[in-house]
């Protein structure tokens, strides 16, 4: 991710007391907090890698206000003074079968946030984190099952912003990550179950001499459809090892994030209209409020 624009907010104190009350990784997270594996895992119900030269291209929206967060032992707990943190931004994605059994992803968002108060207002605008994967399905091996393992890496997409005056839009740092992925379609029904589980290396941010814990992510959702109209009930989990920091340890930043994502879509054209939420269950140490996501993801190949 970048810096604001590479130039420095004007900030009220107040808003700028609104956002630190969140630690250091809390801040940047807001945008990044949970994890990005493809939309598109399932065909069908059944996990299967794209054919060569097949692929999917998506522009999603998302939008979140939150007015609390999370604090260290999972209450919830209102932004000083009234502030309030407000999120948007736009996603483009895509992925392409190369070989059989192996495709490429890519990802690449844009971030406008703002801090709004009594005060006054911050606001900053950023090319995010740029996330590139590749996934690797059983029909490499010339098995017939529904099973993956992604490979990914984030990229920061510009400098890490150490003027406390700044909002953050990354914590800095490359991440490698890497997940097991399946799903299954019930042959009575049209209803699939789908999920993943993976592990994120988190690399260290030499300009802050911070490097944010390791972390455990999964996902499981039950989906299907009829006709045109599309499904799914999901729920994703993050959960984060000990932070340090100047070479001491910060215990009372550990995150961790339950949320529930529902999903409709409809088909429409040449791919599919979805809307998601992600509803926040529990969590620490991230913001404590609800996002909406809107988007259209086009198909060819299939």
């Amino acid at each position: 991710m970048s810096r604001v624009n590479g130039r420095p907010a004007t900030w009220s104190l107040a808003a700028l007391v609104g956002v630190l009350a969140l630690p250091l990784g809390a801040r940047a997270q807001a945008v990044c907090s949970a994890p990005h594996s493809s939309p598109m895992l399932s065909q069908s119900g059944a996990i299967h890698t794209l054919a060569p030269g097949a692929g999917w291209f998506q522009l999603s929206v998302y939008g979140q206000n939150a007015t609390e967060s999370f604090n260290p032992i999972g209450d919830r707990q209102p932004f000083v003074a009234g502030n309030q943190f407000r999120t948007r931004s736009a996603f483009v994605t895509g992925a392409v079968g190369v070989v059989p059994g192996i495709e490429l992803w890519a990802q690449i968002p844009v971030h406008s946030l703002s801090v709004e108060g009594p005060a006054g207002a911050s606001r900053g605008n950023g090319v995010g984190d740029v996330r590139l994967a590749t996934r690797i399905g059983a029909e490499a091996f010339g098995l017939h099952l529904p099973i993956a393992l992604r490979a990914g890496v984030k990229i920061p997409g510009g400098d890490f912003p150490v003027d406390a005056r700044l909002l953050p839009l990354t914590e800095g740092q490359t991440d490698l990550e890497v997940s097991i992925e399946s799903g299954h379609a019930l042959s009575a029904l049209p209803l699939y179950v789908v999920g993943w589980l993976g592990y994120r290396w988190r690399g260290e941010n030499t300009t802050a001499a911070r490097e944010p814990g390791d972390e455990w992510f999964g996902h499981a959702a039950v989906g299907g459809g009829i006709g045109a109209f599309g499904w799914e009930v999901g729920v994703d989990v993050l959960r984060g090892g000990t932070p340090t920091a100047q070479g001491f340890t910060l215990d009372n930043e550990r995150r961790r994030l339950i949320l529930l994502v529902p999903t409709v879509g409809y088909d429409i054209g040449p791919g599919r209209l979805e809307f998601t939420l992600q509803s926040p269950v529990s969590g620490r140490n991230l913001p404590a409020a609800t996002g909406l996501s809107l988007g259209y993801r086009a198909l060819w190949g299939f």
